[in-house]
């Protein structure tokens, strides 16, 4: 085939794959291209596409799609215009391209973003490698994609963001986010969709992968994976001045699911020595649903608590997660022992899977324990968890003080050779059921199997799925506090019955 033929193909493979994908996203034939041979004087189409991102954002508008050829573009991306309800601006990486914008060698001076969503809204981003941006100055931020200012209605979708890295010292107080959700006015950022993205091996130093912070108000962390990071992956947060307004400054109304995270470590970045690296953390948020998460090996797994003493965590539910080998804690709640008073409210840890956390003992010297409840946790629900430990020194639930009031514990399965803390740091732990019962006033119906119902390493998922006497019956929870799907996304119900923990064996027909 002579060259000539071979690059017509070629050109016109790539329409026939870019179109497609546009018909598939809008129905629209508008369209813009970027490439690495480009140039911004040009029209922009696919045989003479722009040079820069920056170039194409500037002439799209409502419904129109700026595709970008594979390459590396080191430039900073900032959306000029939104889109409209029914009519999206979509930047999108060409399918089977691997299109890079690059912070490589950029200075990185007060905040600075590599994509950045201002006010706008109606807006899709999918498909790009964003990664590069470090420093190790005091006094800066580097962050992969913001969305701030009031945006609404934006999609963040199979993006890869890795190696944005602070690394300046840690009384700095040293920032870095792969995607930053800020709520800085009084306009809501809401409908905000982050999906399917792989993040990795950043440096956040006090700061975390993922975060919403503010008046943020409807958002969905869904179907990514997070690892090799340091500090917390994931954090949906309230009372850090985000906002000016107090009453306005915290996350609330969304949903984080089906993540898989794993190898969150403060080894990784400045708070080396602590183990207090977290998975996914509602911090001051209202009514967030996590669900359906798979955690493994992370300094932490689930926290649901409040660093503030003004924004106590409400309204969230922890359910049908899976968290396994964490180095301390696998589910927690309440204020910081003697930093905090802010606690957690009405909030509800149901249908988990907890298995071998605790490898590490705590900052006190303690076993934090696999569910964990510290300073001022008001009227929560603990129920049909199974918890199950391979270690004598484990914790199946440590309650550190006796503050709080109303918590209720019913139908968790505990199974292993752990015991019970109640109302203190440290001492000698409850060593059976009945005198769990007695101390906390709860778990009337709890189920206790001495031996560990799960294997040593389980490998798979599906170890996880209880069998013979662990396949106990759970309680049905009012206002759907079950979900409807456990965490291999089967109903959650089976003949009007639950089950504990977070998977939902399925009943044999009678014969």
């Amino acid at each position: 085939m002579k060259l000539t033929a071979i690059l017509s193909f070629a050109l016109a493979a790539a329409t026939i794959s870019c179109a497609a994908a546009l018909q598939a996203r809008t129905g629209r034939p508008d369209r813009y291209y970027v490439a690495e041979d480009g140039d911004d004087a040009a029209k922009g189409s696919l045989r003479r596409p722009f040079r820069t991102i920056t170039r194409a954002l500037q002439q799209a508008g409502a419904g129109d799609t700026v595709f970008v050829r594979g390459g590396t573009y080191r430039e900073q991306v900032a959306f000029p215009a939104s889109g409209r309800a029914d009519a999206r601006i979509v930047l999108m990486a060409c399918r089977g391209e691997r299109v890079v914008i690059s912070g490589e060698g950029l200075d990185v001076e007060g905040r600075t973003d590599m994509l950045l969503i201002r006010g706008r809204s109606h807006i899709t981003v999918e498909g790009f490698e964003i990664t590069g941006l470090q420093t190790s100055e005091a006094g800066r931020e580097a962050n992969g994609i913001v969305v701030e200012a009031g945006s609404t209605d934006i999609t963040l979708r199979g993006n890869h963001i890795h190696s944005i890295r602070n690394t300046a010292p840690r009384y700095t107080y040293p920032s870095a986010h792969a995607i930053l959700v800020i709520g800085n006015t009084e306009q809501a950022v809401g409908r905000i969709a982050v999906v399917d993205n792989r993040i990795h091996d950043c440096v956040t130093g006090t700061s975390e992968a993922v975060t919403v912070n503010g008046h943020v108000d409807g958002f969905r962390i869904e179907n990514n994976e997070i690892f090799r990071c340091s500090n917390i992956a994931i954090d949906a947060a309230g009372g850090y001045a985000a906002n000016r307004k107090p009453e306005l400054n915290y996350a609330r109304n969304g949903v984080i699911r089906c993540n898989t995270i794993y190898d969150i470590d403060n080894e990784l970045g400045q708070l080396k020595g602590n183990c207090g690296a977290i998975a996914i953390y509602a911090d001051g948020a209202r009514d967030i649903v996590i669900e359906r998460n798979r955690i493994h090996r992370c300094d932490r797994g689930i926290g649901i608590v409040s660093e503030t003493d003004a924004y106590p965590t409400v309204g969230c539910i922890v359910r049908n997660n899976i968290v396994t080998a964490c180095r301390r804690t696998g589910i927690y709640m309440g204020g910081y022992l003697d930093y905090t008073g802010g606690g957690t409210e009405r909030c509800a840890i149901v249908n988990n899977t907890l298995a071998d956390n605790n490898l590490v003992r705590g900052a006190f010297g303690e076993t934090e324990g696999e569910l964990r409840l510290t300073e001022n946790c008001r009227d929560n629900t603990v129920a049909n968890n199974i918890v199950c430990t391979s270690s004598a020194d484990d914790l199946f639930v440590h309650k550190y003080t006796a503050t709080g009031s109303s918590n209720r514990f019913e139908r968790n399965l505990y199974s292993g050779p752990a015991g019970w803390l109640w109302q203190q740091r440290d001492g000698e732990s409850l060593r059976s059921l009945e005198a769990w019962r007695e101390a906390s006033g709860g778990d009337a119906d709890a189920v206790y199997i001495a031996r560990p119902v799960f294997g040593s390493e389980p490998q798979l998922d599906s170890d996880f799925t209880p069998a013979g006497e662990a396949a106990a019956e759970g309680i049905l929870l009012d206002g759907g506090l079950n979900g409807e799907k456990d965490f291999a996304g089967n109903p959650r119900t089976d003949r009007g019955t639950v089950a504990i923990g977070a998977l939902q064996p399925r009943k044999q027909p009678h014969r």
